[in-house]
């Protein structure tokens, strides 16, 4: 691994050498002819091929995403290099938040997801999870931050979800084990397309081992495990396609998952429902002079009721509401010579949360505290940004970029700078090295500042998380065969961790984080029916809670993943594998970090086959955990005995009618 000094040093070579290295290149190709295959908007904010972008970045079709068998964003990049993931209950829920957990570069809270170039998370939650694959059209995966062009958030990396103009007629319906059921319908009516669907997953049984006992009727040794009961997503987009420059859309995500406290027999004892409801409404313009413009507006309800199922009729619960409004403008000049970008946004922001909780949540008898209420609190935003791309020689682009972010709210008033600084030499058609040093940083959540209950207590006070990004690369891309590396390095200062007291958890800035690691990508289309690609991230993700301590290890060293692709007449098949080693879990508690090693390594696998069996009709048949592996998912707390497991072997067969 390179130390953080070796490897500022020889980016700042690399940035400074850049020039000198195009003198050794004779290289006669013009601007249009760096716009190659590979095409990406999300790393500049306009377009540039993959061997022209000084970052980390990878392009996947929607069409490639579904070669995994997922049928959400959050399943499908879970095989990808460099995607930390939390894998456990059906759709990869998480029983906490009931969201998939996936970040870049191992920063928690640090990948900002956005849907067509606009955020979207709330509350920090981004929720890959219920964006349904019929509807994408790529997604662009950005690594080593992006706060420059999208603000707060973008820590470890971007991810942007790019949805489809027109969709074509098509119905799937697919049955699988474990009560999965997936149905779905995308429409194309010329200039408006529809597509909607639902999937759904039965009970899973106990997936934990004993976490610890519940007071049932006066009996207060009851031991409760978890486990997930039916688990259902619904999921609607329409696109509107004005003309070639305006384009309206709105996409609704539901989905309704439980979270089962049961007995060692599998019995019934505790009840959680989470209900998650999300609106993405956008209004976008974007013509040939370089105008791009979007106007949107996003909404997320909440209700999550929980009850013991001894006494039903007792329920504690809680409701939220998010709301965002905003506009994202921007202008990219094109020249000879260099490239020019200027923007501005502007949002708003407000949430609010009620609640009714149990006085003792781990007893069927408690009473019910007073209503509790938060909000509505407001946040606005307003913010300037650009940059520009200059052409130093035939070769070689340097890019500086900038943003400043105002924020005011009722936590108070902060504003920020974001400086950044990339290079790029081009050595020919197919090789390039760049170099890129960023600043991003991350705002604390309506939930981090405001939210208090019997386990939490509130912290208005929290200041934002900042950090810089350090990477180099080299990229290669020739006859079907493209290969990257990258070194990076990434510092936080001010991370926002919850810390458990006496009685309470309580969010502080208290902690550091920082990662050094080499990620390696290779793909190589071997002929017609036959392609594959080998990845492998080698990384020391660490914490600190309080200066001068040491530094311990989190989430995993190391990350191997592959998959193989044949496609021959009416045959398909896709073969995808992740595996991550050296794996560890951490907390905090009597004021430094705890680490608690994970025994296990994590194996996430899936089959993919397709076959044609007539004309306008395809069948399918998926597997996932092919080797039925029984894999320690996460840790709760800071104990291996509180071990949540991978489920078993699942399949779904499917049949899917294009007309």
């Amino acid at each position: 691994m390179l130390k953080k000094f070796e490897l500022e040093r020889l980016m700042c070579a690399v940035i400074l050498g850049t020039s000198f290295f195009a003198t050794q290149v004779h290289a006669e190709e013009s601007l249009s002819e760096f716009l190659l295959e590979g095409i990406n908007i999300t790393a500049l904010g306009y377009e540039k091929s993959n061997l022209a972008t000084p970052a980390d970045t990878v392009v996947y079709t929607g069409e490639q995403l579904k070669e995994t068998g997922a049928s959400d964003v959050a399943n499908a990049l879970k095989y990808k290099g460099g995607v930390y993931f939390t894998n456990m209950g059906p759709h990869d829920q998480n029983w906490i938040t009931g969201s998939s957990q996936i970040n870049l570069r191992g920063i928690d809270g640090g990948t900002l997801v956005l849907i067509n170039g606009v955020p979207s998370s709330f509350n920090n939650i981004n929720h890959l999870d219920m964006l349904n694959l019929d509807e994408v059209e790529r997604v662009e995966v950005v690594k080593g931050g992006g706060a420059v062009l999208y603000g707060s958030e973008a820590l470890g990396g971007v991810i942007n979800i790019i949805t489809k103009d027109q969709m074509k007629n098509s119905l799937r319906v697919a049955t699988g084990n474990k009560g999965q059921r997936d149905y779905a319908a995308t429409i194309g009516m010329g200039k408006a397309s529809l597509a909607l669907g639902r999937n759904e997953f039965g009970s899973t049984g106990n997936m934990t081992e004993k976490i610890n006992n519940l007071t049932i009727n006066g009996v207060s040794d009851v031991g409760y495990y978890i486990g997930f009961g039916d688990s259902k997503k619904d999921h609607l987009a329409f696109n509107y396609k004005f003309d070639d420059k305006f384009k309206f859309s709105y996409m609704f995500n539901k989905k309704k998952y439980s979270i089962n406290y049961n007995d060692v027999n599998e019995t019934l004892l505790k009840h959680f429902m989470y209900d998650d409801r999300e609106h993405f409404t956008q209004m976008a313009y974007n013509d040939e002079n370089g105008w791009d413009a979007k106007v949107y507006y996003n909404q997320r309800r909440i209700e999550n009721p929980d009850y013991f199922v001894v006494n039903p009729t007792n329920i504690e619960w809680e409701k939220s509401d998010q709301k965002q409004y905003g506009l994202d403008a921007k202008k990219v000049w094109r020249g000879d010579k260099a490239i020019g970008l200027l923007g501005v946004s502007a949002k708003r922001e407000t949430y609010k949360n009620d609640n009714q909780k149990f006085n003792n949540s781990n007893s069927s008898s408690s009473t019910l505290k007073p209503i509790a209420h938060f909000g509505t609190y407001a946040l606005n935003s307003f913010s300037l940004y650009g940059s520009y791309d200059r052409k130093l020689n035939q070769a070689t682009d340097i890019i500086f970029s900038a943003r400043e972010d105002f924020f005011r709210s009722d936590a108070g008033d902060y504003n920020e700078f974001l400086p950044q600084v990339q290079a790029i030499t081009k050595f020919d058609d197919h090789n390039s090295v760049y170099a890129s040093i960023g600043k991003s940083f991350r705002m604390p959540t309506f939930r981090n500042l405001y939210y208090g209950s019997n386990m939490i207590e509130p912290n208005p006070d929290l200041k934002p998380e900042q950090g810089w990004n350090y990477e180099i690369g080299y990229k290669y891309d020739e006859d079907g065969r493209r290969f990257n590396i990258t070194a990076f390095r990434t510092d936080i200062k001010d991370q926002i961790i919850s810390v458990w007291g006496s009685s309470k958890s309580k969010t502080l800035n208290a902690s550091k984080y920082r990662n050094t690691g080499i990620e390696l990508r290779y793909e190589q289309d071997v002929d017609k029916h036959f392609s594959y690609n080998v990845g492998a991230v080698f990384a020391k993700p660490q914490r600190m809670y309080k200066e001068g301590q040491a530094w311990v290890d989190t989430l995993g060293r190391y990350q191997i993943n592959g998959g193989v692709n044949y496609v021959n007449r009416d045959f398909n098949a896709a073969l995808n594998l992740s595996y991550w080693g050296d794996r560890v879990k951490n907390g905090v508690s009597s004021e430094k970090v705890t680490v608690t090693e994970i025994s296990s390594p994590l194996l996430v696998s899936n089959l993919h086959l397709g076959y044609k069996v007539a004309k306008n009709v395809n069948a399918t048949f998926d597997v996932d955990n092919l080797f039925n592996r029984k894999d320690i998912a996460n840790v709760g707390g800071t104990s291996n005995n509180n071990l949540y497991y991978t489920m078993g072997r699942t399949f779904r067969v499917g049949v899917n009618y294009n007309f």
